[in-house]
C-alpha cells in the first residue's frame, strides 16, 4: 500500500493508519504467526473499546474485537501471541490486553471470545500484560492518577514481586543480545516501564523486580531530563557498552525522544510544559499533539501513535526528525563540595550551541568553571587530556547565570564543567542545558 509522506519543518513521516472515528492509542508491528503477514496489532480505549488488527501491505482492517465490560476506558494494549502460552490455553495468534471491568484478558481470535482472565483486588485501571517465563509483567495505572504498580504474576495469579509505581502506563520488553553474547540493549533490565505523570520517569527493571536504571534522576545527581508525562518508551540500538538509546513518546504536547545512557537528549522532538496559569497540552510546532505511543518497526524504523487527524488518532512512521534545541539537566541539586567534575563531558564536536543556567538555591556561592578541548579522544591512560578555560564565574545565594558556548565552527570537540563551594553553609546548585 502506498503511504503519502507528510512533513511539518523538517518533521517527516508516512500515516500507516488512520480511519476516522478510531482513537488508536497503541500499536504493536508483527508478523502473523498465522498467515506470516506484516500486522499492526491496534488498541481503541476510547471511542470504539476494542482491538484492530491491520493488514498493512493491503491496507485493510481484517479484525476488530470488541473487549467486555463498559466500566472504564480500555484496552490501552494489545499484544498479538507469537508463541502459545499451554498453561492458559493461549494459541499463537490470541490477543492479550485489558478489559473495560479491571481484568487482564486472553481473547480467543478465532471464537472471539475470553477464554482467560486475571483479576486483582486492588486493581484500578489496568494497562499492559506482557508474556514472559512462567507468568506476566502486568502494570496498572491507578485510580484518579495515584496508586498504581508494576507486578510479576504466574498464570494462576500468584504475585511474585511488586513495585508500586503511580501512573504506571506501558511495558516494552528489552530483547537482549545477539547470539555472540557481545552486543546488547540491556543496561542490566528485562522490561521498561513508561510512567504517566507531569514529570514522568522511564524504569528499566530486571526479572526480579529490581530497578537498575532510570530517568530522569532525582535531586542530589547529575544527569537528567524531565520527561512530560511519557506513556510508552522502546529500546533502540543493538550496542556495545551501553551505546544505546532509549526512545520516550511524550503525551503532554507530543513528543518523541531518545536519551542515552546518562539521560541526555541526542535528538528528536518535545515540547514545553507548563501550569501557569492552568494545566494545558501545548502542541509542538512540529504537527505533533499528544503521542500516545512509541513502538519499533520491522522496518527498524520508529513508530508512534499521535493524536491528529479528525475525530481520531494516527499511527505514523517517522521518516526524518528535525535538528532543534533540546533540553536536559546536567546538575539537579547538587552539593559540589570541594570541587567536582559534572561528567562524562559533554560530546559537543556536532553541536552549534550550548547553553548553561546556573541556579544557585544554596546557602553560600559557588565557583565555577567552563573548559574545552579539541581532542577528539579522551582516554587519559594513554594520552594526557588538555583543558582550556573558556568562562568562569561565581554564582551567589539565589541567583541564576547564564552561561553560552559558541560552537558554529565546530571547533571543539568536548567541554566539561566544574563547580566548587565558596565558603561555609549549605550547596545546592541546579543546572539547566539547552543545546543544538
Amino acid at each position: 500500500m502506498e503511504h503519502v509522506v507528510h512533513g511539518f519543518g523538517g518533521f517527516k513521516f508516512r500515516v500507516l493508519f488512520y480511519r476516522h472515528g478510531y482513537a488508536i492509542h497503541y500499536a504493536e508491528h508483527v508478523v502473523d504467526p498465522r498467515d506470516g503477514r506484516e500486522k499492526l496489532v491496534m488498541a481503541d480505549p476510547h471511542n470504539r473499546f476494542s482491538v484492530v488488527i491491520y493488514d498493512v501491505i493491503k491496507g485493510v482492517v481484517e479484525e476488530e474485537l470488541t473487549v467486555p465490560g463498559k466500566t472504564i476506558p480500555n484496552p490501552h494494549t494489545a499484544h498479538l501471541l507469537l508463541d502459545n502460552i499451554p498453561a492458559i490455553g493461549g494459541k499463537a495468534g490470541d490477543i492479550l490486553c485489558t478489559d473495560r471491568e479491571s481484568r487482564w484478558v486472553l481473547i480467543d481470535r478465532d471464537e472471539k471470545r475470553v477464554k482467560w482472565s486475571l483479576s486483582l483486588e486492588d486493581a484500578e485501571w489496568p494497562q499492559d500484560i506482557v508474556p514472559v517465563e512462567e507468568g506476566f509483567i502486568i502494570s496498572d495505572y491507578g485510580s484518579g492518577g495515584s496508586g498504581g504498580f508494576v507486578r510479576k504474576v504466574s498464570f494462576d495469579g500468584a504475585i511474585k514481586w511488586s513495585l508500586p509505581i503511580g501512573n504506571a502506563a506501558k511495558i516494552s520488553k528489552i530483547f537482549g543480545a545477539t547470539a555472540s553474547g557481545i552486543h546488547s540493549n540491556s543496561f542490566g533490565g528485562d522490561y521498561i516501564i513508561a510512567q504517566n505523570s507531569d514529570i514522568g520517569s522511564v524504569y528499566e527493571i530486571d526479572e526480579n523486580g529490581r530497578v537498575v536504571w532510570r530517568c530522569p534522576k532525582g535531586y542530589g545527581e547529575a544527569n537528567s531530563i524531565w520527561l512530560y508525562k511519557p506513556h510508552s518508551a522502546f529500546r533502540l540500538g543493538l550496542a556495545e557498552a551501553g551505546g544505546n538509546l532509549t526512545v520516550v513518546g511524550l503525551e503532554a504536547g507530543g513528543g518523541v525522544i531518545a536519551i542515552d545512557y546518562n539521560c541526555r537528549p541526542r535528538w528528536g522532538i518535545a515540547s514545553t510544559y507548563s501550569h501557569i496559569p492552568t494545566l494545558h497540552y501545548r502542541p509542538s510546532t512540529y504537527g505533533l499533539f499528544e503521542t500516545t505511543h512509541v513502538f519499533p518497526t520491522l522496518w527498524g524504523t520508529i513508530g508512534a501513535v499521535d493524536w491528529r487527524g479528525y475525530a481520531g488518532s494516527a499511527v505514523i512512521e517517522v521518516l526524518e526528525f528535525p535538528r532543534k534545541p533540546l533540553t536536559w539537566i546536567l546538575a539537579l541539586g547538587i552539593d559540589p563540595g570541594n570541587g567536582m567534575w559534572l561528567d562524562p563531558p559533554l560530546e559537543i564536536l556536532d553541536r552549534e550551541s550550548v547553553a548553561m543556567d546556573i541556579v544557585n538555591d544554596g546557602e553560600t556561592q559557588v565557583r565555577w568553571g567552563l573548559y574545552v578541548t579539541r581532542q577528539p579522544a579522551l582516554i587519559e591512560l594513554k594520552h594526557r587530556v588538555r583543558w582550556q578555560l573558556y568562562s568562569s564565574g561565581i554564582s551567589d545565594p539565589g541567583s541564576v547565570q547564564s552561561i553560552e558556548l559558541d560552537n558554529r565552527r565546530r571547533m571543539f570537540t568536548f567541554a566539561r564543567l566544574r563547580a566548587e563551594k565558596v565558603g561555609s553553609g549549605r550547596s545546592s546548585i541546579t543546572i539547566f542545558v539547552v543545546w543544538l
